[in-house]
Parts: C-alpha cells; sequence; structure tokens
C-alpha cells in the first residue's frame, strides 16, 4: 500500500493551485505569451522564419479607440471604427461626427522609424509601410496629403485610399477608371445617382487627375536674350489621340497648299522672266505691247494659282486653330476630364 497522501483540494486551495499553474506558465512562455497571456509581446529569437515559421518583429501596440475593434496578428491589423487618420482626436470620427464609419486595413506599423520596438502607435498614414482605408465620411485628399490638383480637395465624403512603397492594379482583360454616375442606377429621379450623402453630383464627367511627384505648381522659364519670361501650368489636360492625328492630317494639308502656291508662284515668275528679254528686243512700239501682254497673262495666272490657294490655304488655317486649339472646337486635342503632369 502506498504511503502517497492524496492532495485534497478546496475551494481556496483550487483557486491557489490554479493561479500558480497560470504564473509557471506564463514564465516559461513569458518569450511568447503577454502579461494576461492574450497577445505576443515578443518573439523568440531562435526561430529562422523559413516556412512561414515565427521570427522577431518589432512589437507595435495600437492605441485604439472605444469605439474601434481590433484583429491583429503581429503587425498586421484590420481594424472596424470610425474615421481616424491619426490620433483618437484626429478625422471626423475624432470629432463625433456620426456617419464616418471606417474600415482600416495596415500592416507595418511605424515601419519607416527608427527604433518602433515597444512603440504605443496611433495611425500613421504617412510612416505605417501599407494601407488600404475605407470611410463612410472623410476628408481623403487632406488625409493622404495629396494636391489639390484642378479639381480640389474633396470633403466630408465617402473615400478610400490605397498607399503602399508600390501599388499595381492588374486587370486580365481591362482595367477601366470610371468618373461620373452609373449608366443603369435606378430609384434616384431624373437627378441620377446620388453621392454618398444623397446630395447630387453636379459634374456629369469629374476630372481623372494623374499628378506624379504629388506636385501641381506652374513653372516659369526664364526668357532668353529677345523672351519674356514664360510660365506653364504643369498639370494640363492629355493629348486626345483621334484628335490629335486629324489635327495633324488637316495641318499636313494646308502646308500642302501653301506649298503648292510658293511652288505655282515661283513657276509663273519664271516663265515671265523667260519671255521678258526677247519681248524686250522686239523694236519699238512692239516692245511695248509684248511686255504688256505678258504682265497680264502672267497677272491672270497670278490670281487663279498663287494668290486664290493661298487665301484658301489662311482660311484653312483659321478653321484649324478653331477646330483643334480652342476649348470650344469640336475637335479639341486637350482632354477637358483627363489631366497629368
Amino acid at each position: 500500500m502506498s504511503s502517497k497522501k492524496t492532495k485534497i483540494y478546496n475551494d481556496d486551495k483550487l483557486e491557489k493551485e490554479k493561479k500558480r499553474i497560470f504564473e509557471q506558465a506564463k514564465q516559461l512562455n513569458n518569450a511568447v505569451l503577454g502579461f494576461d497571456g492574450s497577445e505576443p509581446t515578443a518573439q523568440p529569437l531562435n526561430s529562422s522564419g523559413v516556412f512561414n515559421a515565427t521570427t522577431y518583429e518589432p512589437q507595435i501596440k495600437y492605441n485604439f479607440a472605444p469605439s474601434e475593434k481590433v484583429f491583429n496578428n503581429g503587425n498586421a491589423y484590420i481594424t472596424l471604427g470610425k474615421d481616424r487618420p491619426s490620433g483618437k482626436a484626429s478625422g471626423l470620427g475624432g470629432q463625433g461626427a456620426t456617419g464616418a464609419n471606417a474600415i482600416d486595413i495596415v500592416v507595418g506599423r511605424l515601419s519607416s522609424a527608427p527604433n518602433p520596438d515597444g512603440t504605443i502607435a496611433d495611425n500613421s498614414f504617412s510612416a505605417d509601410a501599407a494601407r488600404i482605408y475605407i470611410s463612410q465620411l472623410t476628408n481623403i485628399d487632406f488625409n493622404f496629403g495629396i494636391d489639390p490638383g484642378k479639381s480640389g480637395n474633396m470633403e466630408a465624403r465617402s473615400g478610400i485610399g490605397i498607399k503602399a512603397d508600390g501599388v499595381r492594379v492588374i486587370g486580365r482583360e481591362g482595367v477601366k477608371i470610371v468618373t461620373g454616375r452609373s449608366n443603369n442606377a435606378t430609384g434616384f429621379g431624373a437627378k441620377g445617382e446620388a453621392n454618398s450623402l444623397g446630395g447630387k453630383v453636379s459634374q456629369p464627367a469629374p476630372l481623372i487627375e494623374l499628378i506624379a511627384g504629388n506636385n501641381t505648381e506652374s513653372r516659369e522659364v526664364a526668357g532668353g536674350l529677345f523672351n519674356t519670361p514664360e510660365k506653364y501650368d504643369t498639370l494640363q489636360g492629355v493629348a486626345m489621340g483621334q484628335n490629335t492625328v486629324e489635327a495633324l492630317r488637316d495641318l499636313s494639308e494646308i502646308v500642302d497648299k501653301l506649298t503648292s502656291s510658293l511652288f505655282n508662284f515661283v513657276n509663273l515668275q519664271t516663265q515671265f522672266n523667260a519671255a521678258l528679254g526677247p519681248a524686250v528686243a522686239l523694236p519699238k512700239p512692239a516692245d511695248g505691247a509684248a511686255v504688256g501682254a505678258l504682265a497680264t497673262v502672267n497677272t491672270v495666272r497670278m490670281l487663279t494659282q498663287v494668290w486664290s490657294p493661298y487665301y484658301e490655304a489662311r482660311l484653312s488655317k483659321f478653321l484649324w486653330e478653331v477646330n483643334h486649339l480652342q476649348p470650344f472646337g469640336y475637335r479639341y486635342i486637350e482632354s477637358r476630364n483627363v489631366k497629368a503632369t
């Protein structure tokens, strides 16, 4: 018969034993578990990370707000909350706005900071590695620091921002960037599809702006000896392919007409000069009559073969400028709706 005594626990002893086991487990796993066993605070240093094994990562704790529900694994977060581009007081959520719900998908909090380990961090649209931000009500341009461009900053509207070191949009059978209202929206009455607040979409074709370098300030070119300095807009409408082709084709025809007029002038003048010598050599008064006849014939030919085509070309050039170089022209070569730097 064994002499080992069986332990008998009452409620107090059971609670003490549970605490002892828990404390022991924390000490044995303190490289993995946090103070309450809820989330990692450090990672094992002896893991190679091969086959997606755990590796050491700087530990960033998100300074979450009471209205937020946070899902995270390491330094990858999905936050369901309100519009919040930085601290708890930021954004429309920080102002107490209703209808400003947001989904923030972010990886690598404070990845560009020199020593982020152990930091309690707010959102940082500049220092975080990559983010997809979706908000029901936000100042999307201001939050991401985007140049106002031609259309200005959008304020208090729904918005989606995507930011990373590299962003790629891939469509195996096409990519479309579209502004404006849907063609088949129903139930909105004569005004058509509304914006996210139920208001009217005022512009039928809102701008698409491609701003390389996030800067649209005008630039100035120094003038030369006889030229004044020139100031030009860096954000310009892109050239429209078919209109530009038609403009160049029409211009080519105008140049052909001018060239033809010049050729006719040179040809007629050469013929006149060749006939003038023999006419002058005739005895008087036949020489004067011959020269007069040559001049009359040459004048008629100049009017029909030089001046008429020349003025036709000038008129064509005027119409060319109206049609292709003026914003109201039916084949204006610059896009009114797509701007680029």
